[in-house]
């Protein structure tokens, strides 16, 4: 166990890379999993524990494409998420074990290869409607995060991720649970669609903006229609400031063939817009829902080629 001081060690040794390099981060975790048995309707944050085996291999795939930042399978590891599967209970017990299985990919990983590599608690929506549009009370929504926050924190992970959130004041929540109850450094990254905004309206100045105010110490855009419409999205985020940003497209809109979901965009298309990415200066690249190791291999390369 590291000692506090050691902690924030680690923790400034990840804000220090950010501010040397673009840094890769790693593709899908569920669609992933799918391969391994995960089906419709399961909750994937329990594959921690049921088959660890499989979500620690899934890590090593993308560590061996050459990524820099692992994500934890904690997406929807939140206590109201956890609830509708009756797994509340089991909040901390799945999300440690999420921290110990990226960090024993990467430990067996670096006996062979001696490189700075990192692991992002990801923390993602409730899936509930906050009011006033819904029912769902702030303060249960405050008390779901702090719960994982709290979980996540009692770990060795290097900093949170708040990813694919369309509702500003839900991920203010769930950014004021990690400036709370922890040390970590945090980016929080919402979702938008082909109107450049999230489907509450959002746009990307605004949620710069916001969360910058709030705290983050970066914002960014994944998931949502792909790279095309996340590059005019981090290019209008990129007008604003000079901050830390992140884009984690997803590999376009899926479509159904034989009766399985297709992700369009080739490892090679987000390859020519990672070349894009870097040319805005984003920190952080990565991939969401439908993107492989061979998507992530992909960028890395192109990475390494661009100036």
């Amino acid at each position: 166990m590291l000692i506090e001081e050691e902690k924030k060690g680690f923790k400034s040794a990840f804000l220090d890379q950010l501010g040397q390099k673009t840094m890769v981060m790693d593709g899908a975790m569920g669609t992933m999993l799918q391969q391994y048995g995960l089906k419709a309707g399961e909750c994937p944050e329990m594959f921690n524990i049921i088959n660890p085996d499989a979500v620690k291999e899934i890590h090593t795939s993308y560590l061996e494409a050459g990524t820099d930042i692992i994500l934890t399978n904690t997406f929807g590891a939140n206590g109201l998420k956890l609830q509708k599967y009756g797994l509340r209970d089991r909040l901390s017990e799945i999300n440690i074990k999420s921290v110990e299985l990226a960090e024993a990919a990467i430990e067996d990983f670096q006996k062979i290869n001696i490189v700075p590599l990192f692991v992002a608690g990801s923390i993602g929506p409730t899936g509930e409607i906050l009011e006033p549009y819904g029912t769902v009370k702030k303060e249960e929504v405050l008390k779901a995060y702090r719960e994982q926050v709290n979980a996540l924190a009692s770990t060795e992970v290097d900093f949170i991720l708040l990813e694919t959130f369309y509702n500003l004041d839900e991920i203010k929540i769930a950014l004021k649970a990690v400036k709370e109850n922890s040390d970590l450094p945090v980016f929080a990254s919402m979702s938008f669609d082909e109107s450049l905004r999230t489907i509450y309206g959002i746009t990307p100045e605004k949620t710069i903006e916001v969360l910058f105010q709030e705290g983050a110490d970066g914002v960014g855009a994944n998931c949502g229609s792909g790279p095309d419409v996340l590059y005019k999205v981090v290019a209008k985020m990129r007008g604003i400031t000079d901050a830390p940003l992140l884009v984690k497209p997803n590999a376009g809109i899926p479509y159904l063939e034989n009766n399985k979901e297709v992700y369009p965009a080739t490892p090679q298309e987000m390859a020519e817009y990672t070349e894009k990415y870097i040319q805005l200066g984003i920190n952080i690249i990565g991939g969401c829902c439908g993107t492989t190791p061979e998507h992530i291999r992909a960028i890395v390369q192109k990475v390494k080629k661009t100036p």
